[in-house]
């Protein structure tokens, strides 16, 4: 699934451009005050996010994925063998995006980005298939920045079917949800433990 990430990445990098220089990621998390202290990000702590946003009846199984720089997972949906969804946490380095601006004009289909109060960038948007066999589906991406604190959550969803299962909403969901950081509140692992997630090959 290495290439599934890495076509992630490089999706990413296509779509936000080359952003200035920010400082590197420090992530705090879901709150700076969170008690018991906050704790990496594990697999199975994604895992249990996806499956509350999609509804465990859409999940049919999941795979741990890591890299220097993220921890992730690609999750297989019900009725959907070929369908895979790739989400990542950026654990450490710059965030790719400094505004929505950095986006306009990069995406190949329907896109849409908004900035929040607290500065969070959250941008999504549909586009061709990017595996060489998939010549009648889509992908829908998504991911959420936020430069000030460094947090950076990616969402990439890939179909062969002809309508894609899941929306850029869905994904912007996903990403959205402030469990899914760096640094988080141990019951969010503590969630997924109970999950059957694969070992990264």
């Amino acid at each position: 699934m290495t290439r599934m990430l890495a076509a992630l990445f490089l999706l990413t990098l296509t779509v936000a451009g080359c952003a200035e220089d920010t400082s590197t990621a420090s992530d705090p998390g879901p709150t700076e005050t969170s008690t018991p202290p906050l704790e990496p990000i594990t697999p199975t702590g994604i895992a249990a996010v996806v499956q509350e946003v999609l509804g465990a009846d859409q999940v049919a199984g999941f795979r741990a994925e890591g890299e220097e720089d993220r921890i992730g997972l690609t999750v297989r949906l019900a009725g959907a063998a070929r369908d895979v969804l790739a989400v990542s946490v950026q654990t450490n380095g710059d965030a790719p995006v400094t505004s929505c601006a950095d986006l306009s004009d990069r995406m190949t289909g329907p896109s849409d980005c908004e900035e929040s109060e607290d500065g969070t960038i959250l941008a999504s948007g549909v586009g061709e298939a990017f595996s060489d066999d998939n010549l009648s589906g889509s992908t829908v991406m998504a991911q959420s920045v936020n430069p000030g604190t460094g947090r950076v959550v990616f969402a990439l969803y890939e179909t062969y079917a002809k309508r894609a299962a899941l929306d850029p909403a869905t994904l912007s969901a996903i990403v959205s949800d402030k469990r899914l950081a760096a640094l988080t509140d141990p019951t969010t692992n503590e969630a997924g433990a109970g999950l059957d997630v694969e070992a990264a090959e």
